[in-house]
């Protein structure tokens, strides 16, 4: 996931960006169910009093899951304490949807009744690991990122989030499992698949590729790799929301 801040004033324009290696894992990815926002695929998801209910892409069965339902499933998870803030399952509960398959417990978002393929869709202790691992990549970077130019999230006008996530990311459960900062929701802002777009306007206009040529020339990337602090930062973004409860004062399980 690439990340980037354009610092505007009167005086200059000054934009700086890095690279997180978040992997593909809030594209389906490395999840037995995960799959891309295409028909059938879970986008919303809610528990309450242990019943799960759910929206699908298309209105239709169940197939897996998709980035923005993995996101819904770990709030609610943790909200629920069927998972601790470190990400494993609270087995004492004796939660009838929490199963151990393979020696790992798992927990049934929609069962085999309901689904397209007639198997049951859970999500495991191990995904939702993997998960919280490009959570932490994706904030510890924004948080390098913001620390390098000097600045609070607080002090940032917009966030831009670009590509298959759609408008059916829930913005607050975001924020509330770490991934995205504890600022204005008014702030964030979704644009698309914005590298599709621009690949076009690219190669359909030559101001556009000029732009971009220019853009590029006038960015300071800052290498994540080289970057001393980043460790630190991943490494304490592995909690939900985030070992520093301080950076989300308004989430509270």
């Amino acid at each position: 996931m690439s990340l980037y801040l354009n610092l505007i004033n009167e005086i200059y324009c000054w934009m700086v960006c890095c690279s997180a290696s978040a992997g593909p894992a809030f594209e389906g990815e490395g999840s037995k169910w995960g799959m891309r926002a295409t028909k059938g695929a879970m986008e919303k998801i809610e528990i309450k009093d242990g019943q799960v209910t759910y929206e699908t892409i298309g209105k239709a069965k169940p197939r897996g899951i998709c980035g923005s339902g993995l996101i819904d499933a770990i709030y609610e998870l943790a909200r629920n304490r069927i998972i601790g803030q470190d990400g494993k399952f609270n087995l004492s509960l004796n939660d009838q949807r929490v199963i151990v398959e393979d020696n790992e417990p798992r927990y049934i978002l929609a069962s085999p009744e309901e689904t397209e393929t007639g198997e049951a869709i859970t999500i495991s202790e191990s995904e939702i690991g993997n998960l919280i691992k490009s959570k932490g990549a994706v904030f510890a970077a924004m948080k390098s990122l913001i620390d390098y130019v000097g600045l609070t999230f607080d002090q940032l006008n917009t966030i831009y989030v670009a590509g298959g996530f759609g408008s059916s990311l829930n913005i607050p459960k975001a924020i509330a499992i770490g991934l995205l900062p504890d600022i204005d929701t008014k702030k964030i802002q979704f644009i698309g698949n914005s590298s599709v777009m621009g690949a076009r306007m690219t190669l359909l206009s030559t101001p556009a590729f000029e732009k971009a040529v220019d853009i590029a020339k006038k960015m300071t990337n800052i290498e994540l790799s080289n970057y001393l602090p980043f460790m630190d930062e991943f490494m304490a973004a592995l909690f939900l929301p985030h070992t520093n409860t301080s950076l989300f004062s308004s989430v509270h399980y």
